[in-house]
């Protein structure tokens, strides 16, 4: 399982890192925590839960990092204001 380089400077793998920066790669998108949990495994090799996603995506809303709505019955998040 690679990690990131500020999860090695901390000293400890941190999953929020990694859902932070796929979502900043892709400012102009929405995802649901569904898709971001196959993002961890398929990009990151993360092997983790969709609990421990779902978790993480609320801390970090929670946190002013993240942008959460829910779209269609499902909720999508998002990072940035949305602001052009």
């Amino acid at each position: 399982m690679p990690i990131s380089r500020q999860e090695f400077d901390d000293g400890r793998a941190n999953i929020n890192v990694p859902i932070l920066q796929y979502l900043d790669v892709r400012r102009d998108e929405a995802f649901t925590g569904d898709e971001i949990f196959e993002a961890l495994l398929n990009v990151y090799g993360r092997r983790t839960t969709i609990a421990e996603v779902i978790n993480s995506l609320r801390n970090l809303v929670n946190a002013g990092q993240i942008e959460s709505r829910e779209i269609a019955g499902s909720p999508m998040s998002t990072i940035g204001s949305g602001e052009g």
